[in-house]
């Protein structure tokens, strides 16, 4: 969450290479266009979860919808614009344009609490979202008729409807790999062979994305569950058409010309 009294939890790192990221404090300023210069273009990308309107609940990766907007509106009046993954692809592949003070916000999981907290507060703002979504955690939700913005998770058709909506990009957050019995993550295990590996992964990686593509949903971003990343997995997602991948650190992203 972006307080000031709080330090920004970013993320965010691309496919066989790391956008290279810097913690802000509250007395700190968040980098501009303006700071370029050798790194490349500096992107916040901030990293949100549960949003839930009840102040007793809140912590590490809970907060509620009042917070959200205080960020937002912080962010607005320092002059940040937030745009989409995508359009941080068509910057690098294609040489499009950013705004000059860009900003990405994160939410990860697919929590119900986004279609009944946050979108509400997106569209009111004008602001850009990326949701990553479990596959599992959505086909749990099919059979239920009664969903809870504690605890319940978008179902597919809810995902489908979020994505024709303008101002939200869906991002895939694995099928089955956000755990951290025995795997962690995505990351390859101890003892486990390449070939094994390779063919969970891809096996994974390919499930989530044709599920949502049944529902018309097209993704070209993966994040890593927890943010683990591994060697093996990059080139895998790569080769899976993904065009950018989202870790965790708590630094700054800096965008360059360089396709890699």
């Amino acid at each position: 969450m972006l307080k000031k009294e709080k330090a920004l939890s970013l993320v965010c790192t691309v496919v066989m290479s790391v956008f290279l990221l810097v913690g802000c404090g509250s007395d700190e300023q968040l980098p501009t266009s303006a700071d370029i210069g050798d790194k490349g273009l500096a992107v916040p990308i901030i990293m949100y979860h549960s949003v839930i309107n009840d102040t007793e609940s809140t912590g590490d990766y809970v907060i509620t919808p009042e917070m959200l907007r205080d960020d937002i509106l912080y962010l607005q009046t320092n002059g940040y614009v937030t745009v989409s993954i995508g359009e941080l692809i068509d910057y690098v592949n294609c040489s499009k344009s950013l705004p000059p003070k860009p900003v990405v916000l994160t939410f990860d999981d697919g929590c119900y609490n986004f279609l009944t907290e946050v979108m509400p507060i997106l569209s009111d703002t004008n602001t850009k979202a990326t949701l990553s979504v479990v596959g599992t955690f959505s086909k749990k939700e099919e059979p239920c008729n009664v969903q809870s913005s504690y605890y319940s998770y978008l179902t597919l058709e809810q995902i489908k409807q979020i994505s024709k909506c303008g101002y939200v990009e869906i991002a895939s957050h694995s099928y089955n790999f956000h755990s951290l019995q025995g795997r962690k993550g995505s990351m390859i295990m101890d003892g486990e062979s390449y070939e094994e590996y390779r063919s969970r992964f891809l096996s994974d990686i390919l499930t989530n994305k044709l599920l949502l593509e049944e529902y018309g949903v097209e993704m070209s971003i993966y994040i890593y569950p927890y943010g683990f990343v591994c060697e093996e997995s990059l080139e895998l997602v790569k080769a899976c058409d993904f065009k950018a991948s989202l870790g965790v650190e708590e630094r700054i992203n800096y965008l360059t010309a360089d396709t890699d």
